[in-house]
C-alpha cells in the first residue's frame, strides 16, 4: 500500500548503510471486516467504519461491497484531522441523519468511526416530551378547578367585606366570617405595597424633576460664565490697543518732545506686554484644557524660583508703597520640577496679591518644609474673597463680580492655570480668606526629592 511504501521510504533515508530488507503484511479488507463484524454490537448501533490515514474506508459494517476504497465525507475528514476523538451529528455516505463517534486508533493514523441514526437517540426522547405534555395538560386541567374554587371562595370573602363595610356605614354590627379574614389581610397588604410603590416613583419623579432642574440652572450658569467671559475678554484686549493707537498716531505725526516721546514709547511698550500676557493665558488655558502642556522636569531649587518671581513684581509692589516681607527656612531640599512654569506659578500668586492689596499694604512670602513636601505660602492684607466665591476660586473663567474685573483687570484665568500647573507637578494648592476686606493665603505644597 502507499502507507507501506512510505514507511519503507523513510527507513531506508534513515538507516540508508545499515537497512537491507523491508518485511510488509498486506491486511485485505475482508480480514478487517471478519474482525469489526465479530464486535459484540451495542444496542441501537446502526454502523460502523474504519478508515485509513488517507481518509480511505477499509472496511464497514453497512454496504461494504459498495464504500469500501471510498473516501469518507468531507465533513467526517475534517473531523478526524482536527480532534484524535470527539462526537458530533453529521450523514452518512447514504445520506442518512446520525450522531457519529469516532477515535484514532493508538498511534497509527487510522480511525475507527460508530454511528447511530439520530432517531434512535431521539425517539425515547419524544416519547419522554409526550408524556411531559400530557402530564401538563393533566395538571393544567386540575390548576384550573382549583382556580376556579379558589375564585369563588375569594369572591365570596370580597362580598362579604363589602357587607361588613356597609353594615359599618349603616351603624350595624359587621358579620365577618372566619373564611375571609386571611384574604382580607392579603388584600390589605397587598394595597399598601401598591401604595408604597407608588409613593417610591412619586419621589423617583420628584428627584428626576429636581436633577433635570438642577441641570438646567448649571447649563444656564454656564452660558452666564460663557457670556461675562467673553465680554471681559473683548474689553480686556481693546483696552491696551487704546493707549497702543493713540501714543502710535501721536509719534507718527512727531508732535512730541523728548520726555513726550519716551513716555510714549514706555507706554506702548508696557501695554504691548500686558495683551501678550493676556493672549499667553489664553494659549495656556488652551493647552491645559487639551493636555498638551508638557513639563521639562529636573531638580531645581524652591527659593531661587521664589526670589526670581519676586523680582518681577517688586516695581509694581514698589509704586503702590507695598510691603514684601519673605520668610525662607535655610537649606531647604530640592524639588523634581520646571522651573520655567514653577516661576510662572509663583508670579501668578504673587502678582494677584499686589493687584487686589490696596496701598500702603503688606504680603507675606513664606517658603518651609512641613513633612516631606516643600510649601510656598503667599499671603495678603488685601480685598480677601467672599465665602460663596472661594469654592470657585480657582475654576476656569470665573471672577468675582464685574466690577472686579473692571477695577482690576484680567481674564481670571491666572489661578486657573496655577491650579493645573500645581497639580502637574504632583502637588497641592488652596485659597482661605476670613472673609471680604480681610485679606487671603493661598499655600502651594510640592513633594520634595528623597536622598
Amino acid at each position: 500500500t502507499i502507507e507501506q511504501i512510505d514507511v519503507t521510504k523513510r527507513l531506508i533515508a534513515r538507516y540508508p548503510d545499515a537497512l537491507r530488507y523491508a518485511l510488509t503484511a498486506v491486511i485485505t479488507p475482508e480480514a478487517l471486516s471478519t474482525v469489526v463484524d465479530g464486535q459484540q454490537p451495542v444496542e441501537g448501533e446502526w454502523t460502523r467504519t474504519i478508515v485509513d490515514g488517507q481518509g480511505v474506508v477499509v472496511t464497514r459494517t453497512l454496504n461494504p461491497q459498495r464504500f469500501v476504497g471510498q473516501r469518507g465525507t468531507p465533513s467526517f475528514l475534517e473531523r478526524i484531522s482536527e480532534a484524535r476523538e470527539g462526537v458530533y451529528s453529521d450523514r452518512t455516505l447514504e445520506g442518512v441523519e446520525v450522531y457519529v463517534a469516532f477515535s484514532r486508533i493508538g498511534n497509527t493514523a487510522w480511525t475507527a468511526a460508530v454511528t447511530v441514526p439520530v432517531d434512535d437517540i431521539q425517539g425515547p426522547a419524544r416519547k419522554v416530551m409526550g408524556l411531559v405534555v400530557g402530564s401538563g395538560l393533566a395538571l393544567l386541567l386540575v390548576s384550573g378547578m382549583g382556580a376556579f374554587l379558589l375564585s369563588r371562595q375569594l369572591s365570596r370573602s370580597i362580598a362579604s367585606a363589602a357587607q361588613a363595610a356597609e353594615a359599618l356605614a349603616n351603624n350595624e354590627y359587621p358579620q365577618v366570617r372566619s373564611l375571609s379574614i386571611k384574604e382580607l389581610v392579603l388584600l390589605g397588604r397587598s394595597l399598601e405595597l401598591a401604595a408604597n410603590l407608588l409613593a417610591q416613583r412619586d419621589r423617583e419623579r420628584a428627584e428626576h424633576l429636581r436633577q433635570a432642574e438642577a441641570a438646567r440652572e448649571e447649563a444656564e450658569n454656564a452660558n452666564r460664565i460663557k457670556d461675562e467671559f467673553l465680554a471681559v475678554l473683548s474689553h480686556e484686549l481693546r483696552t491696551p490697543l487704546n493707549p497702543i493707537l493713540g501714543w502710535a498716531n501721536l509719534l507718527r505725526h512727531g508732535s512730541l518732545d523728548a520726555d513726550k516721546t519716551a513716555f510714549a514709547l514706555e507706554t506702548i511698550e508696557r501695554n504691548a506686554k500686558l495683551q501678550t500676557q493676556l493672549i499667553e493665558d489664553l494659549l495656556d488655558v488652551t493647552r491645559m484644557m487639551q493636555g498638551k502642556v508638557r513639563l521639562t522636569r529636573e531638580p531645581v531649587d524652591l527659593v531661587g524660583i521664589v526670589a526670581a518671581a519676586l523680582e518681577t513684581v517688586r516695581l509694581t509692589a514698589e509704586a503702590k508703597s507695598i510691603h514684601i516681607q519673605t520668610l525662607y527656612e535655610p537649606h531647604l531640599g530640592q524639588i523634581l520640577g520646571d522651573s520655567t512654569r514653577l516661576q510662572q506659578v509663583i508670579w501668578n500668586l504673587l502678582s494677584n496679591a499686589v493687584k487686589f492689596t490696596d496701598q500702603g499694604g503688606r504680603v507675606t512670602v513664606t517658603v518651609a518644609q512641613v513633612e516631606a513636601q516643600a510649601q510656598v505660602q503667599v499671603s495678603d492684607t488685601g480685598r480677601g474673597i467672599h465665602p460663596d466665591f472661594l469654592p470657585h476660586v480657582f475654576d476656569y473663567f470665573r471672577q468675582e463680580d464685574g466690577t472686579s474685573t473692571r477695577q482690576f483687570g484680567g481674564l481670571g484665568l491666572g489661578l486657573a492655570i496655577v491650579h493645573n500647573l500645581v497639580e502637574q507637578h504632583g502637588g497641592t494648592v488652596t485659597a482661605a480668606s476670613p472673609g471680604e476686606g480681610q485679606g487671603a493665603t493661598f499655600t502651594v505644597r510640592l513633594p520634595l526629592l528623597v536622598g
